[in-house]
Formats: C-alpha cells, sequence, structure tokens
C-alpha cells in the first residue's frame, strides 16, 4: 500500500498493482488442461473463430494483449482509425510495431488530426491513462522495456513521454472510463470500452470497443460499415515469444 502511495498509481493502477502484488504467475492463473480429454488450446484457430466474429459487428472493435499490443482489428476499425500506411509497413519489423500507443502517439499518425487542441489533450491523457493500468501487470517484463524505450524516444513519439509523466501530476482520478454529455450535432459523438476477453496460457486478451452516443453518430458508424463490410485483420503474432 504505501509503494502505491509513493508511486502516486492512479485507482485504476493500483487495482491492477494489488494484482500483481499477489506474486501468482501468469501461467498458473489458467487451469491445467485435461490430459485425458486430449483436447488443447490451439491459438491459431482460436484467433480465426474471435476474428470472425469481431468482423461483423458494426462498430471499431480491437482485441489486444497485456502490452496494449492489437492482435486484431475488423474492417470496421480500419476504416474508422483510417490508419496511414506508413505505420503498417514496418510494424512487423520492430517491437511495439502494433502497439496502441504507437497509432497514437507517433509522429505519423493521424489520430490527432480530428481533434481540436484541447479535445486532444483529454484524448491524450485517456490512452495513456489506459495504458498505464493495463500494463502494469506486465512491466517487470523484459519486452515492456524494450516496448517503453521505443516509445520514449521523442523524434518519433514527441507528446508521448510528456503524458506518460503528466498522469503522475494530475490532480483528478478516473474510477471509469470518462463519458461527457453528447453534443446532439457531433457526429464523432463516442465513448470506448473494454472487456476482459479471456485468459489464456499466453495471457489475457482484451476486446475494445468504440460506441456511438447520438443518433448522428449512429448514422455516420452505418455508413462506415457499408463502406468497410464485415471482415478482419490480425496484426501482432499470438503467442509471441518475446512476451513470455
Amino acid at each position: 500500500m504505501k509503494l502505491a502511495d509513493g508511486l502516486q498509481l492512479t485507482t485504476m493502477e493500483r487495482q491492477e498493482f494489488m494484482c500483481a502484488a499477489s506474486g501468482v504467475a501468469e501461467s498458473d492463473t489458467v487451469r491445467k488442461e485435461n490430459l485425458r480429454t486430449k483436447i488443447h488450446f490451439d491459438p491459431v484457430l482460436f484467433l480465426k473463430e474471435l476474428g470472425e466474429h469481431i468482423g461483423c459487428i458494426a462498430v471499431p472493435i480491437l482485441i489486444t494483449d497485456a502490452f496494449c499490443d492489437i492482435l486484431l482489428a475488423n474492417h470496421f476499425a480500419l476504416e474508422y482509425y483510417n490508419t496511414p500506411a506508413t505505420l503498417l509497413q514496418d510494424a512487423n519489423n520492430m517491437a511495439g510495431g502494433y502497439n496502441m500507443m504507437r497509432y497514437v502517439f507517433h509522429a505519423d499518425a493521424t489520430f490527432q488530426d480530428g481533434y481540436k487542441e484541447d479535445e486532444w489533450e483529454i484524448q491524450a491523457l485517456i490512452n495513456l491513462r489506459y495504458f498505464r493500468r493495463r500494463t502494469i501487470r506486465v512491466r517487470s517484463k523484459p519486452y515492456f522495456s524494450t516496448l517503453l524505450r521505443e516509445l520514449l524516444n521523442n523524434k518519433n513519439y514527441p507528446s508521448f513521454e510528456r503524458y506518460w509523466r503528466k498522469m503522475l501530476f494530475e490532480s483528478f482520478d478516473y474510477y471509469s472510463t470518462p463519458m461527457g454529455k453528447p453534443n446532439p450535432d457531433d457526429a464523432n459523438a463516442v465513448v470506448g470500452l473494454e472487456s476482459q476477453l479471456a485468459v489464456t496460457p499466453y495471457g489475457e486478451l482484451f476486446l475494445q470497443q468504440i460506441l456511438p452516443m447520438n443518433k448522428k453518430t449512429s448514422k455516420r458508424f452505418e455508413e462506415i460499415m457499408d463502406k468497410a463490410g464485415e471482415g478482419y485483420m490480425q496484426f501482432a503474432p499470438f503467442p509471441d515469444k518475446r512476451k513470455q
């Protein structure tokens, strides 16, 4: 408790920190497979079935791991976020190439373009708050050190370090996902929600979705779905030996 206080963790970070403090290894949380059934977890088949499920959902859906690396995205999400092709082209050749923070904070990312300056500040903090909370249980792994070192490269990520550190000095502690009253005339009135999707032998997976908050945004979502169509794409490898 004193360590959590000294580190100035947010409420949601504290929750993850307490779970990490149990000392239980990630692999020990999964029930041992029954050898008599001869049924084993098949990650390839699992992702394929999962992708087919999210591919027909008419909102942006991402499947991420505990490091916030994107494993799957439906076509709706790809159209909605309009991720630059340049970021995707070299993603497979670098640590964190598929990480959510790369598509929010990289110098070539387009995420910031859809927000005014004051709105961007809020969005940046929401995303950093999520990243700090989600990764607490895996920060002792070498992959996280490599990932954070990449994200702290100010040339490639000019604002990541600022918001990573700014979280320590935020006076207001969000106890839930921040939601404001939507403007009925705003076609981009959305809220992002996350739920734990699976506990696998290779770590937890999470489903992230963007939901419309007014009729105008719902109408826009219908148009995006008509344009993008059903389907999904796989990005980060699963399982990934670097993360074990």
